[in-house]
């Protein structure tokens, strides 16, 4: 089989374990000890933010735009991309349900999480739809190649489990640079990553993912521009009840200099 053609089946798969429905299945049917380090790890970084109307950008969001957005506090103005069709759909149809006051299990336990600890007087439901109204825009567009969207455009830009699976460094670098682009000066980046794995699991199909570990993430940062303020490795308790293809994952926050 060609180069190509390899490529085109791991695409192909990708779309089915997305379009099914699998992907959110295996890895967001329960909240988990990942989605929960990440959730909190991204309400610590917005915490500090929320006091101010933030534009927010989930870069290669999947279908899960809304599920990350419930962990910010505050009310922002949020926007996601991702490449594959089915995973905006996913995540547009389930933004609009949540505007209607509909959501899965899922979904809810997510928001009960991020709001375990704040004294907001709000019931996990309301917080889902009023999360899902701050949405403006999710849309098709590509990780490696220049984003749709101006120059310091953005406040905080988001990434969950989505960088590592760009197809070589070369798209890697190239994504860390318009992330640094599309932030205002000040603005932070928070990023959640598999960690030193070459494939992640899904519906027992395998898919490549590039090499993460700290090192490489802070290389990249200092390139691109970025001050790096964390970056740290955290062992997976989930390993113990699924197949996923990695033990680790890797929170990273950095910040684009200049501002206040």
């Amino acid at each position: 089989m060609s180069d190509r053609a390899s490529h085109a089946g791991r695409e192909a798969a990708a779309r089915d374990v997305f379009a099914s429905g699998a992907y959110w299945r295996e890895y967001y049917a329960t909240l988990g000890h990942e989605n929960r380090v990440a959730g909190e790890f991204l309400r610590e970084v917005s915490a500090p933010l929320s006091d101010r109307h933030l534009r927010i950008l989930d870069a290669g969001c999947g279908p899960t735009a809304l599920y990350w957005a419930v962990f910010l506090p505050g009310r922002h103005e949020h926007h996601g991309f991702d490449l594959l069709d089915a995973n905006v759909r996913a995540a547009s149809m389930q933004i609009e349900a949540a505007r209607r006051g509909t959501w899965d299990p899922g979904l809810l336990e997510a928001a009960r999480c991020a709001l375990d600890g704040l004294d907001t007087g709000i019931e996990a439901g309301s917080h889902i739809a009023n999360k899902a109204r701050q949405f403006v825009s999710v849309r098709v567009a590509d990780l490696s190649r220049p984003w749709p969207y101006g120059a310091a455009e953005f406040d905080l830009v988001q990434s969950c489990f989505a960088l590592e699976c760009l197809p070589d460094w070369t798209a890697f670098h190239a994504a860390i640079a318009e992330a640094h682009r599309v932030l205002a000066r000040g603005g932070v980046l928070a990023l959640v990553n598999v960690a030193r794995a070459t494939n992640w699991i899904c519906d027992g199909e395998a898919f490549a993912t590039l090499t993460l570990a700290p090192e490489a993430m802070r290389d990249a940062l200092d390139r691109a521009g970025f001050a790096a303020i964390e970056v740290s490795e955290v062992g997976s308790e989930d390993v113990a009840s699924r197949e996923q293809g990695y033990s680790s994952m890797m929170v990273t926050r950095a910040r684009k200099p200049g501002g206040d």
